[in-house]
């Protein structure tokens, strides 16, 4: 299946590679960056835009930052989650406030749409 550049999606990863402190230095930048991502199993969810999924080393997303929604300044952060860590890609034109809760619950880090 080809992922259109510019989707919306939410990309499930292993919650041991957002954990990485070199990950979480971009994903929380500002004052937590230190502290674990936690939740009910070993996933976490980023909300993104698609920007290449035809990449063979892995999907290349643009996610906003913690601080991003506080200084429009800082801008969005583009990296590359490399296959091996993604365990699954939801694309939805937008995501329903309730999945965006649940995201929340259990300590999602980035999205591109504001409620």
């Amino acid at each position: 299946m080809n992922i259109d550049k510019g989707s919306s999606a939410a990309v499930v990863v292993s919650k041991a590679w957002a954990n990485l402190h070199g990950v979480k230095l971009f994903l929380r930048s500002g004052g937590g960056s230190q502290t674990d991502i936690r939740g009910m199993d070993e996933s976490h969810v980023l909300f993104a835009k698609v920007l290449e999924a035809e990449d063979s080393t892995g999907v290349w997303i643009e996610v906003q930052t913690d601080k991003h929604g506080e200084d429009l300044a800082i801008g969005a952060v583009r990296m590359l989650i490399p296959w091996r860590q993604v365990l699954a890609i939801v694309v939805a034109e937008k995501f329903s406030p309730a999945v965006r809760q649940e995201a929340r619950r259990i300590g999602f880090t980035g999205e591109t749409e504001r409620e």
